[in-house]
């Protein structure tokens, strides 16, 4: 049977325009709990490695190495077993539901890391390495699981917008996205960010449990459609029967052995990347010239506010010219913006206005590039492709970690040098995509061909 093509339909999935819109709102509700997660994580435990006396080049490993190094493993499986599991409920919802609770519960856990040190330094006495130290280690146990978690719950989450939003309207699903998101952030950059010093164990008890009973909410609240039965090879997968090797056979075979998926994920890796130096070490950059935590986050909330008046028109121009046009001409604008920031910051004014460009661009690109994946991937295996993107991302995310934080450390904190990061990873982004729209023309004029 032909897929319906109307603005209301998605795979056998259709909707009325009221159906539409309860979908679309428990969709944005699950998403608003998920970015108020993770916007409050990684400044949340900035502070607590800061206040432990955590190296840059250990801030970079935890908060961008490991992230990806997980990611390149879990993400692969759960999305290979996803795309190929079949039940009542469908095939995201019952892992969604799983994971989405033990998350919520590990990042309470994060918010107590101080505590649980101070506990372990007092029971081991004379034979403690010390309070930062046992603070550290139990940072990194959890922090690893969670991240983990997280990295799944939102590899789920794109499947499921894969797999019930019509794609006529990505790009403005997209758009109110990033909105509900970047709320999500001036929530906690304006009324919660300052407590993080002091409370942050309240905090964190706080953000866990609304996340993990409001994703639960979503996923009961939301239905799947019908999928149609796997090959062979792959009814075995969704049962568990298939061997690792099979599933790497799958993987080369579908994802790696074909030069348009390869350029494809070169570009998005290279995109996803230009963002992250800056980003990681963004609040040490601005306490190194002295800009404190409650300035740093009107500047963030002022950045969000542009975006969000940005976010709608950026939608449409997605849905209307593409969102791979829009991304390019978006990295293109940043690869100006990070020359300039490498260039010309040099005091708080200048510093401001640099971040500030910094995230409204940024911004844009998240918006512009978040159905992208949705539009280069096939649509029934698109957790195996994106979580092949994965892969190469990750290796590629634990390179500059290691480059990056080491030379932060050898260079007396010089964080000026996270722009110039981007500006390579910018220009590197424009040229890559060029060379897949090339690519891309001529598997159109083949196919035409024959």
């Amino acid at each position: 049977m032909l897929e319906d093509k109307s603005a209301y339909a998605a795979g056998t999935l259709r909707y009325t325009a009221a159906g539409l819109g309860i979908v679309l709102f428990w969709l944005l509700f699950g998403e608003f709990a998920i970015a108020l997660r993770d916007r409050s994580a990684i400044p949340g435990v900035m502070e607590l490695l800061r206040q432990h006396h955590a190296s840059d080049t250990m801030i970079a490993v935890l908060v961008s190495a490991l992230p990806a190094l997980l990611g390149s493993v879990l993400v692969p499986i759960v999305g290979f077993r996803s795309d190929r599991f079949r039940s009542r409920w469908g095939r995201r919802l019952p892992f969604l539901v799983g994971v989405t609770p033990v998350a919520a519960l590990v990042f309470v856990a994060l918010g107590n890391c101080t505590a649980i040190g101070r506990g372990t330094d007092a029971l081991l006495g004379a034979a403690s390495p010390g309070v930062d130290a046992c603070v550290l280690a139990w940072f990194c146990v959890l922090w690893t699981v969670f991240e983990g978690l997280a990295l799944v719950t939102l590899a789920l989450y794109a499947g499921l917008v894969n797999d019930i939003v019509p794609r006529p309207i990505l790009g403005r699903f997209y758009a109110g996205f990033r909105i509900v998101s970047l709320g999500a952030g001036i929530l906690f950059n304006l009324w919660i960010f300052r407590l993080t010093e002091h409370h942050l164990r309240e905090v964190f008890l706080g953000i866990g449990l609304f996340f993990g009973i409001a994703c639960v909410l979503m996923c009961v609240r939301l239905k799947e459609g019908e999928y149609g039965p796997p090959a062979t090879v792959d009814a075995q997968a969704g049962q568990g029967a298939v061997t690792w090797r099979a599933m790497g056979r799958a993987y080369w075979r579908e994802c790696f052995a074909d030069r348009y998926f390869l350029l494809v994920f070169l570009a998005l890796t290279a995109s996803e990347l230009t963002f992250m130096p800056f980003n990681t070490f963004s609040q040490l950059y601005a306490d190194s010239i002295g800009m404190d935590k409650g300035q740093l986050g009107r500047l963030l909330a002022t950045s969000y506010a542009l975006s969000i008046g940005l976010s709608s028109v950026v939608g449409w121009m997605v849905d209307r010219y593409g969102a791979a046009a829009v991304t390019v001409c978006t990295m293109g604008l940043y690869l100006c913006v990070a020359c300039g920031g490498f260039l010309a910051v040099h005091d708080l004014q200048s510093f401001a206005v640099v971040y500030v460009l910094h995230a409204v661009v940024s911004g844009t690109y998240y918006t512009a590039s978040a159905s992208l994946p949705m539009v280069l991937f096939p649509r029934a295996r698109f957790l195996q492709f994106d979580a092949a993107k994965r892969v190469i991302f990750s290796t590629s995310n634990i390179a500059l970690s290691f480059l990056l934080g080491p030379l932060l450390d050898a260079s007396g904190h010089v964080y000026g040098l996270t722009m110039l990061f981007g500006a390579l990873l910018a220009g590197a982004s424009v040229v890559t995509f060029r060379a897949l729209a090339r690519v891309a023309r001529g598997r159109v004029g083949a196919t035409s061909s024959a």
